[in-house]
Protein backbone atom coordinates (compact mmCIF):
# COMPACT_ATOMS: atom_id res chain seq x y z
CA UNK A 1 0.00 0.00 0.00
CA UNK A 2 1.45 3.37 -1.00
CA UNK A 3 1.56 6.33 1.37
CA UNK A 4 -1.18 8.11 -0.58
CA UNK A 5 -3.52 5.17 0.01
CA UNK A 6 -3.06 5.13 3.76
CA UNK A 7 -6.00 6.60 5.76
CA UNK A 8 -3.57 9.08 7.34
CA UNK A 9 0.18 8.37 7.72
CA UNK A 10 0.76 11.04 10.34
CA UNK A 11 -2.29 11.87 12.49
CA UNK A 12 -5.06 9.76 14.03
CA UNK A 13 -8.43 10.17 12.35
CA UNK A 14 -9.99 11.70 15.46
CA UNK A 15 -7.49 14.56 15.42
CA UNK A 16 -7.97 15.08 11.69
CA UNK A 17 -11.75 15.21 12.20
CA UNK A 18 -11.39 17.73 15.01
CA UNK A 19 -9.24 20.01 12.84
CA UNK A 20 -11.44 19.71 9.76
CA UNK A 21 -14.63 20.30 11.75
CA UNK A 22 -13.48 23.89 12.35
CA UNK A 23 -12.72 24.69 8.71
CA UNK A 24 -15.08 26.68 6.42
CA UNK A 25 -17.31 24.74 4.03
CA UNK A 26 -15.62 26.14 0.92
CA UNK A 27 -12.32 24.53 1.95
CA UNK A 28 -14.00 21.26 2.96
CA UNK A 29 -15.57 20.94 -0.48
CA UNK A 30 -12.07 21.19 -1.97
CA UNK A 31 -10.57 18.81 0.59
CA UNK A 32 -12.92 16.04 -0.56
CA UNK A 33 -10.59 15.66 -3.52
CA UNK A 34 -7.53 14.93 -1.34
CA UNK A 35 -8.34 11.23 -1.10
CA UNK A 36 -11.21 8.77 -1.03
CA UNK A 37 -10.75 8.45 2.73
CA UNK A 38 -11.06 12.22 3.28
CA UNK A 39 -14.13 12.36 1.08
CA UNK A 40 -15.82 9.63 3.14
CA UNK A 41 -14.82 11.38 6.35
CA UNK A 42 -16.04 14.86 5.31
CA UNK A 43 -19.35 13.61 3.93
CA UNK A 44 -20.08 11.36 6.92
CA UNK A 45 -23.13 12.10 9.07
CA UNK A 46 -21.16 12.30 12.32
CA UNK A 47 -18.65 14.75 10.84
CA UNK A 48 -21.38 16.98 9.36
CA UNK A 49 -23.08 17.21 12.77
CA UNK A 50 -19.76 17.97 14.48
CA UNK A 51 -18.93 20.67 11.93
CA UNK A 52 -22.39 22.24 12.33
CA UNK A 53 -22.03 22.33 16.12
CA UNK A 54 -18.72 24.22 15.84
CA UNK A 55 -20.09 26.57 13.15
CA UNK A 56 -23.13 27.51 15.25
CA UNK A 57 -20.87 28.62 18.10
CA UNK A 58 -18.53 30.68 15.88
CA UNK A 59 -19.60 33.99 14.30
CA UNK A 60 -16.80 33.59 11.73
CA UNK A 61 -18.93 30.95 10.00
CA UNK A 62 -22.12 33.03 10.00
CA UNK A 63 -23.24 34.91 6.89
CA UNK A 64 -26.15 37.11 5.82
CA UNK A 65 -28.26 36.03 2.84
CA UNK A 66 -29.94 38.74 0.77
CA UNK A 67 -32.90 37.86 -1.48
CA UNK A 68 -31.57 39.86 -4.41
CA UNK A 69 -31.33 38.65 -8.00
CA UNK A 70 -28.83 37.05 -8.10
CA UNK A 71 -28.73 36.07 -4.43
CA UNK A 72 -26.02 37.77 -2.37
CA UNK A 73 -24.21 36.49 0.71
CA UNK A 74 -22.45 38.91 3.08
CA UNK A 75 -19.69 38.24 5.58
CA UNK A 76 -21.35 38.50 9.00
CA UNK A 77 -18.28 40.16 10.55
CA UNK A 78 -17.51 42.39 7.56
CA UNK A 79 -20.74 43.34 5.82
CA UNK A 80 -18.90 45.07 2.97
CA UNK A 81 -17.50 41.69 1.86
CA UNK A 82 -20.02 40.00 -0.42
CA UNK A 83 -20.41 36.92 -2.60
CA UNK A 84 -22.92 36.40 -5.43
CA UNK A 85 -24.83 33.12 -5.57
CA UNK A 86 -26.73 31.63 -8.47
CA UNK A 87 -30.49 31.40 -8.00
CA UNK A 88 -31.74 27.83 -7.39
CA UNK A 89 -34.99 28.70 -9.21
CA UNK A 90 -35.45 27.98 -12.95
CA UNK A 91 -36.07 31.67 -13.64
CA UNK A 92 -33.02 33.49 -12.21
CA UNK A 93 -34.76 36.89 -12.43
CA UNK A 94 -37.77 35.92 -10.34
CA UNK A 95 -38.40 37.73 -7.05
CA UNK A 96 -37.29 35.71 -4.03
CA UNK A 97 -38.39 35.81 -0.39
CA UNK A 98 -36.61 34.05 2.48
CA UNK A 99 -39.02 32.04 4.63
CA UNK A 100 -36.53 30.91 7.25
CA UNK A 101 -33.05 29.71 8.15
CA UNK A 102 -32.05 26.67 10.21
CA UNK A 103 -28.74 24.80 10.61
CA UNK A 104 -27.25 26.21 7.40
CA UNK A 105 -30.33 25.63 5.25
CA UNK A 106 -32.65 28.40 4.05
CA UNK A 107 -36.18 28.10 2.75
CA UNK A 108 -36.94 30.24 -0.29
CA UNK A 109 -40.14 31.07 -2.18
CA UNK A 110 -40.37 32.80 -5.56
CA UNK A 111 -43.02 34.91 -7.27
CA UNK A 112 -44.90 31.80 -8.41
CA UNK A 113 -44.96 30.48 -4.81
CA UNK A 114 -42.56 27.71 -5.69
CA UNK A 115 -40.64 26.59 -2.58
CA UNK A 116 -37.01 25.43 -2.45
CA UNK A 117 -34.75 24.36 0.43
CA UNK A 118 -31.26 25.71 -0.31
CA UNK A 119 -27.82 25.33 1.20
CA UNK A 120 -25.93 28.53 0.21
CA UNK A 121 -22.60 27.02 1.31
CA UNK A 122 -22.71 23.88 -0.85
CA UNK A 123 -25.07 25.39 -3.51
CA UNK A 124 -27.24 22.27 -3.28
CA UNK A 125 -31.02 22.61 -3.23
CA UNK A 126 -34.13 20.49 -2.84
CA UNK A 127 -37.66 21.09 -4.11
CA UNK A 128 -40.09 19.57 -1.57
CA UNK A 129 -43.15 20.06 -3.78
CA UNK A 130 -43.44 18.96 -7.40
CA UNK A 131 -45.24 22.18 -8.29
CA UNK A 132 -46.51 25.39 -6.67
CA UNK A 133 -50.04 24.05 -7.18
CA UNK A 134 -49.25 21.00 -5.04
CA UNK A 135 -47.94 23.21 -2.25
CA UNK A 136 -50.94 25.50 -2.44
CA UNK A 137 -53.61 22.86 -2.90
CA UNK A 138 -54.91 25.30 -5.56
CA UNK A 139 -55.97 27.75 -2.82
CA UNK A 140 -54.76 30.88 -4.58
CA UNK A 141 -57.40 33.04 -2.94
CA UNK A 142 -55.99 32.31 0.52
CA UNK A 143 -53.17 34.42 1.94
CA UNK A 144 -50.64 32.41 3.95
CA UNK A 145 -47.89 32.88 6.51
CA UNK A 146 -44.81 30.67 6.45
CA UNK A 147 -42.05 29.32 8.65
CA UNK A 148 -39.08 26.97 8.50
CA UNK A 149 -37.22 25.20 11.28
CA UNK A 150 -36.59 21.96 13.15
CA UNK A 151 -38.13 20.39 16.23
CA UNK A 152 -36.28 20.44 19.53
CA UNK A 153 -36.71 16.68 19.96
CA UNK A 154 -35.12 15.84 16.61
CA UNK A 155 -32.94 18.57 15.02
CA UNK A 156 -32.84 16.61 11.75
CA UNK A 157 -36.63 16.75 11.49
CA UNK A 158 -36.93 20.01 9.54
CA UNK A 159 -40.29 21.33 8.48
CA UNK A 160 -41.77 23.92 6.16
CA UNK A 161 -44.84 25.52 7.73
CA UNK A 162 -47.77 27.25 6.07
CA UNK A 163 -50.92 28.59 7.77
CA UNK A 164 -53.76 30.85 6.58
CA UNK A 165 -52.97 34.42 7.59
CA UNK A 166 -56.49 35.18 8.81
CA UNK A 167 -58.61 33.24 11.29
CA UNK A 168 -61.60 33.31 8.92
CA UNK A 169 -59.69 30.83 6.74
CA UNK A 170 -58.85 28.47 9.62
CA UNK A 171 -60.57 25.63 7.80
CA UNK A 172 -57.42 25.40 5.70
CA UNK A 173 -55.30 24.54 8.76
CA UNK A 174 -55.05 20.91 7.69
CA UNK A 175 -51.60 19.47 7.10
CA UNK A 176 -49.74 16.49 5.79
CA UNK A 177 -46.34 15.23 6.91
CA UNK A 178 -44.21 13.33 4.41
CA UNK A 179 -41.25 11.21 5.48
CA UNK A 180 -38.87 11.14 2.51
CA UNK A 181 -37.35 7.82 3.63
CA UNK A 182 -40.56 5.83 3.85
CA UNK A 183 -42.65 7.98 1.44
CA UNK A 184 -45.52 7.65 3.94
CA UNK A 185 -47.98 10.43 4.74
CA UNK A 186 -49.66 11.47 7.97
CA UNK A 187 -52.57 13.90 8.03
CA UNK A 188 -53.88 16.12 10.80
CA UNK A 189 -55.14 19.58 11.66
CA UNK A 190 -54.02 22.50 13.82
CA UNK A 191 -56.26 24.85 15.79
CA UNK A 192 -55.47 28.51 15.04
CA UNK A 193 -57.62 31.50 15.89
CA UNK A 194 -55.13 34.20 15.01
CA UNK A 195 -54.88 36.97 12.47
CA UNK A 196 -51.15 37.01 11.77
CA UNK A 197 -49.24 40.30 11.43
CA UNK A 198 -45.97 38.69 10.38
CA UNK A 199 -45.86 36.62 7.20
CA UNK A 200 -42.59 34.84 8.09
CA UNK A 201 -42.01 33.08 11.41
CA UNK A 202 -39.01 33.70 13.67
CA UNK A 203 -37.34 30.41 14.63
CA UNK A 204 -35.90 29.74 18.10
CA UNK A 205 -35.68 26.69 20.41
CA UNK A 206 -37.65 24.40 18.12
CA UNK A 207 -40.50 26.92 17.93
CA UNK A 208 -41.70 29.36 15.25
CA UNK A 209 -43.00 32.77 16.34
CA UNK A 210 -45.25 35.31 14.61
CA UNK A 211 -46.71 38.62 15.74
CA UNK A 212 -50.47 38.17 15.64
CA UNK A 213 -53.84 39.37 16.86
CA UNK A 214 -55.77 37.11 19.18
CA UNK A 215 -59.30 37.56 20.46
CA UNK A 216 -60.56 37.46 24.01
CA UNK A 217 -63.58 39.01 25.74
CA UNK A 218 -64.63 40.49 22.43
CA UNK A 219 -61.40 42.49 22.01
CA UNK A 220 -58.47 41.95 19.70
CA UNK A 221 -55.06 42.02 21.34
CA UNK A 222 -51.52 41.63 20.09
CA UNK A 223 -49.40 38.67 21.08
CA UNK A 224 -46.71 36.28 19.90
CA UNK A 225 -48.27 33.16 18.37
CA UNK A 226 -45.72 30.36 18.82
CA UNK A 227 -45.88 26.99 17.06
CA UNK A 228 -43.96 24.06 18.58
CA UNK A 229 -42.55 22.05 15.67
CA UNK A 230 -42.25 18.83 17.68
CA UNK A 231 -45.64 18.95 19.37
CA UNK A 232 -47.40 20.62 16.39
CA UNK A 233 -49.36 22.90 18.73
CA UNK A 234 -49.83 26.66 19.20
CA UNK A 235 -49.07 28.57 22.39
CA UNK A 236 -49.38 32.29 23.16
CA UNK A 237 -46.57 34.49 24.50
CA UNK A 238 -47.30 37.97 25.84
CA UNK A 239 -45.41 40.93 24.38
CA UNK A 240 -43.15 43.22 26.46
CA UNK A 241 -44.98 45.29 29.10
CA UNK A 242 -45.09 48.58 27.18
CA UNK A 243 -47.86 51.06 26.37
CA UNK A 244 -50.56 49.04 24.62
CA UNK A 245 -51.02 51.81 22.04
CA UNK A 246 -47.47 51.36 20.74
CA UNK A 247 -46.82 49.00 17.85
CA UNK A 248 -44.44 46.12 18.52
CA UNK A 249 -43.62 45.55 14.91
CA UNK A 250 -40.59 43.22 14.59
CA UNK A 251 -39.56 39.94 16.19
CA UNK A 252 -36.05 38.52 16.01
CA UNK A 253 -33.36 36.59 17.88
CA UNK A 254 -30.52 38.29 19.74
CA UNK A 255 -28.01 36.75 22.14
CA UNK A 256 -29.90 33.46 21.91
CA UNK A 257 -33.11 35.11 23.15
CA UNK A 258 -36.41 36.03 21.52
CA UNK A 259 -36.39 39.77 20.95
CA UNK A 260 -38.97 42.41 20.03
CA UNK A 261 -38.41 45.86 18.54
CA UNK A 262 -40.98 48.46 19.60
CA UNK A 263 -41.63 52.11 18.71
CA UNK A 264 -41.63 54.65 21.49
CA UNK A 265 -44.32 57.30 21.91
CA UNK A 266 -42.65 59.99 19.80
CA UNK A 267 -41.37 57.59 17.13
CA UNK A 268 -37.94 59.12 17.62
CA UNK A 269 -36.49 55.96 19.17
CA UNK A 270 -36.96 52.22 19.03
CA UNK A 271 -36.66 49.86 21.98
CA UNK A 272 -35.19 46.37 21.77
CA UNK A 273 -36.51 43.94 24.38
CA UNK A 274 -35.13 40.48 25.17
CA UNK A 275 -36.99 37.56 26.73
CA UNK A 276 -34.13 36.43 28.97
CA UNK A 277 -35.88 33.21 30.05
CA UNK A 278 -37.78 31.67 27.17
CA UNK A 279 -41.52 31.45 27.73
CA UNK A 280 -41.42 33.47 30.98
CA UNK A 281 -43.29 36.74 30.42
CA UNK A 282 -41.73 38.44 33.45
CA UNK A 283 -38.28 37.90 31.94
CA UNK A 284 -38.84 40.51 29.18
CA UNK A 285 -36.05 43.06 29.68
CA UNK A 286 -35.28 46.23 27.76
CA UNK A 287 -31.84 45.80 26.16
CA UNK A 288 -31.43 49.22 24.59
CA UNK A 289 -33.24 52.28 23.25
CA UNK A 290 -31.85 53.35 19.88
CA UNK A 291 -32.40 56.96 18.77
CA UNK A 292 -33.33 57.40 15.11
CA UNK A 293 -31.59 60.76 14.70
CA UNK A 294 -27.95 59.66 14.97
CA UNK A 295 -26.65 60.26 11.46
CA UNK A 296 -28.92 57.84 9.61
CA UNK A 297 -31.77 59.80 8.10
CA UNK A 298 -35.43 58.87 7.75
CA UNK A 299 -35.35 55.37 9.19
CA UNK A 300 -38.77 53.77 8.80
CA UNK A 301 -37.89 50.11 9.37
CA UNK A 302 -35.29 48.36 11.50
CA UNK A 303 -34.68 44.61 11.79
CA UNK A 304 -32.21 42.95 14.21
CA UNK A 305 -30.19 40.24 12.45
CA UNK A 306 -27.89 39.17 15.25
CA UNK A 307 -25.15 40.11 17.72
CA UNK A 308 -21.45 40.28 16.97
CA UNK A 309 -20.75 40.32 20.71
CA UNK A 310 -22.45 41.51 23.90
CA UNK A 311 -22.18 45.15 22.81
CA UNK A 312 -22.72 45.19 19.03
CA UNK A 313 -25.94 44.45 17.13
CA UNK A 314 -26.23 43.99 13.36
CA UNK A 315 -29.30 45.84 12.07
CA UNK A 316 -31.01 45.85 8.69
CA UNK A 317 -32.23 49.34 7.84
CA UNK A 318 -35.16 50.09 5.50
CA UNK A 319 -34.64 46.86 3.51
CA UNK A 320 -31.59 48.28 1.75
CA UNK A 321 -28.61 48.75 4.07
CA UNK A 322 -26.94 47.42 7.21
CA UNK A 323 -25.36 49.04 10.25
CA UNK A 324 -23.81 47.90 13.49
CA UNK A 325 -25.04 49.56 16.66
CA UNK A 326 -22.83 49.70 19.74
CA UNK A 327 -25.07 49.35 22.78
CA UNK A 328 -22.52 50.75 25.26
CA UNK A 329 -21.15 53.60 23.16
CA UNK A 330 -24.59 54.32 21.65
CA UNK A 331 -23.25 54.87 18.15
CA UNK A 332 -23.78 53.39 14.69
CA UNK A 333 -20.76 52.17 12.80
CA UNK A 334 -19.74 50.31 9.66
CA UNK A 335 -22.65 51.17 7.36
CA UNK A 336 -22.74 48.89 4.35
CA UNK A 337 -21.60 50.57 1.14
CA UNK A 338 -20.74 49.71 -2.42
CA UNK A 339 -23.91 47.70 -3.15
CA UNK A 340 -27.19 48.64 -4.79
CA UNK A 341 -29.72 46.91 -2.56
CA UNK A 342 -33.02 48.54 -3.41
CA UNK A 343 -35.92 46.97 -1.53
CA UNK A 344 -34.67 43.39 -1.70
CA UNK A 345 -36.81 42.27 1.26
CA UNK A 346 -35.76 40.93 4.65
CA UNK A 347 -32.30 39.41 4.82
CA UNK A 348 -31.55 36.46 7.10
CA UNK A 349 -28.51 35.08 8.91
CA UNK A 350 -27.41 31.54 8.11
CA UNK A 351 -24.51 29.40 9.29
CA UNK A 352 -22.08 27.61 6.97
CA UNK A 353 -23.02 23.94 6.95
CA UNK A 354 -22.55 20.70 4.99
CA UNK A 355 -26.12 19.62 5.78
CA UNK A 356 -28.16 18.17 2.93
CA UNK A 357 -31.15 20.31 1.88
CA UNK A 358 -33.31 17.18 1.55
CA UNK A 359 -35.28 17.80 4.72
CA UNK A 360 -36.55 14.76 6.57
CA UNK A 361 -40.18 15.81 6.36
CA UNK A 362 -42.26 18.70 5.11
CA UNK A 363 -45.29 20.06 6.92
CA UNK A 364 -47.79 22.16 5.05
Amino acid sequence: MSETELPNPYLPDEIVKEILSRIPVKSLLQFRCVSKHWKELITGTHFIKSHLKNALSSSTQHRILLPTSPLMSLNYNNINESLQLDSPFPNPKTSIKILGSCNGLVCLIDGTRDIIIYNPSTRRHFKPFQSPQQALHCSNRIEFVYGFGCGSKNPNDMKVIRFPRFARDSGYNKFKVRDKHSSSWRTGSVSSRYDFIDTVGTFLNGVLHWLAYGSGNGDDYRLVASFDLSEETFLEISLPPQDSSLPCYVLGVLQGCLCAICDDIGYTDVEIWLMKEYGVVNSWSKLVKIPLNMGIQNISYMMPLGSLNEDEIVLEIDLQSFVIYDVKKKVFRCPMSGHDLKLFGDAMVYVESMLSPQVLCVLY
